[in-house]
């Protein structure tokens, strides 16, 4: 391990349950964006937005969470983005 991963390694270790949490989902690819809201200095919800492929049956996608805005663009009677917002309560 080099210095600089033993850096970032003990300075994560400062950090809580819900900010390990958000920072491994910052640094998860699959998110195209991630909105952290706090209430009281502490974080409360991650909101998080993914892009899916347009190959991905809608009903997979309704099945895979309970609380989720589903964004679906159409061009030329295609799917040509496809996006989905998840809202993780944290508290």
């Amino acid at each position: 391990m080099d210095n600089r991963q033993q850096i970032i390694k003990s300075n994560q270790s400062d950090l809580n349950e819900h900010e390990n949490r958000a920072l491994n989902m910052i640094r998860d690819s699959k998110y195209h964006s991630i909105t952290i809201i706090k209430r009281d200095g502490k974080i409360e919800m991650l909101e998080s937005i993914e892009r899916i492929s347009e190959q991905t049956r809608i009903i997979d996608i309704l099945k895979d969470h309970n609380y989720q805005n589903i964004e679906l663009k159409q061009a030329n009677g295609k799917i040509v983005c496809l996006n989905r917002t998840v809202k993780t309560k944290l508290s």
